[in-house]
């Protein structure tokens, strides 16, 4: 249970993020900034804690697997090196196709993430220095992009097929934090909100 809830605990500091950037409450310089450290610190805590729980967690469906159990490894490659992660029996297929599908789709996928990201920082960085910029368009555009993405990138289980040792385009500690198939149902639903918001917001 502890494993479990450091992993939640964790995987909130990215909604966290997220609200301090979409919904960016005043003062505005002071939400940009606590954000950006956020992000960049959140990995200071989770790749040690992937580390930790890298031989005893099924990455799939975050289950513990003790150092007995029957279990099955995928090996990945992670811009930190390579790594073999556990599986339970069935479900290293499911994760080794979502894998192989992000690493096909990298530069769309990254497309989709990092550029709405900085054309959005900039947009708060420039709205708090005074400037007049359309930041509520800007927001929209943000969901809109991102909640296509993530929702793309959520059709790896059904549509991608196995390859050796698959890249990683995205940090794989995140991967690591509430197992793929929790983190896959977060993606789908949040990003059909924010394609819906986005959509709502720039139609009207």
């Amino acid at each position: 249970m502890g494993v479990r809830l450091t992993g939640l605990l964790l995987f909130l500091f990215i909604p966290l993020v997220l609200f301090l950037f979409v919904v960016h409450p005043e003062p505005l310089g002071l939400s940009l900034g606590a954000g950006i450290v956020l992000m960049m610190g959140h990995r200071l805590l989770a790749r040690p804690y992937m580390m930790r729980v890298l031989p005893v967690k099924c990455l799939w469906c975050h289950r513990l697997l003790p150092g007995g159990a029957p279990s099955e490894t995928l090996e990945l490659n992670t811009g930190g090196g390579p790594l073999t992660a556990r599986c339970c029996p069935g479900h290293r297929r499911p994760a080794a196709r979502f894998f192989a599908w992000l690493d096909a789709w990298r530069w769309p996928l990254r497309t989709g993430i990092f550029v709405p990201l900085l054309l959005l920082l900039g947009t708060l960085a420039l709205a708090a220095f005074g400037q007049d910029v359309p930041l509520p368009t800007g927001t929209a555009w943000f969901k809109l992009l991102v909640g296509v993405t993530v929702n793309l990138a959520a059709l790896g289980p059904l549509a991608g097929r196995e390859r050796s040792a698959p890249a990683v385009p995205f940090p794989v500690h995140n991967f690591f934090l509430l197992g793929v198939r929790n983190l896959l149902w977060v993606f789908r639903l949040v990003g059909l909100w924010w394609i819906w918001q986005g959509l709502r917001y720039l139609a009207g």
